[in-house]
């Protein structure tokens, strides 16, 4: 299939008007959202568990005391998603709220520790995660 030039720069303006509204939001500004639905899917918890790193964790069940070595260096120097597992078996995706960004450097420096974590928790998409505000040793 040819593209002509009109099809090709209408193509690359779609593109980069999609790329800079993902782009604007991501720089902090506000996004636009309902104060209902946002009512809706987030309140303030404090849960206690184990900070994970997600890749070993669902990649090798990694996790505990004998593997913090592994999960500080994926949750630190590889950037891996962190994770609290709880108790009761649960799994939350630690997120960093762009307001509390020197918190969650303290999520990552505590791998595989016991924390207790408080924050909003959201649930979008069958995801459950919790935007950290406030991490200290369980």
């Amino acid at each position: 299939m040819k593209l002509t030039n009109t099809q090709i720069i209408s193509f690359a303006a779609a593109t980069a008007l999609s790329l800079g509204g993902a782009l604007y939001a991501h720089e902090g500004h506000k996004h636009v959202e309902g104060k209902e639905a946002k009512a809706k899917t987030e309140t303030t918890i404090t849960m206690t568990g184990e900070v994970l790193d997600l890749s070993c964790y669902l990649g090798h069940e990694g996790r505990g005391k004998e593997h913090q070595k592994c999960a500080k260096d994926c949750l630190i120097k590889k950037m891996v998603p962190a994770g609290l597992l709880t108790k009761d078996g649960q799994v939350y995706l630690l997120v960093e709220d762009h307001q509390y960004e020197k918190v969650f450097k303290q999520v990552r420096e505590a791998a595989a520790e016991q924390v207790k974590i408080t924050g909003r928790k959201i649930m979008k998409g069958g995801l459950q995660a919790i935007l950290v505000e406030k991490i200290e040793k369980a």
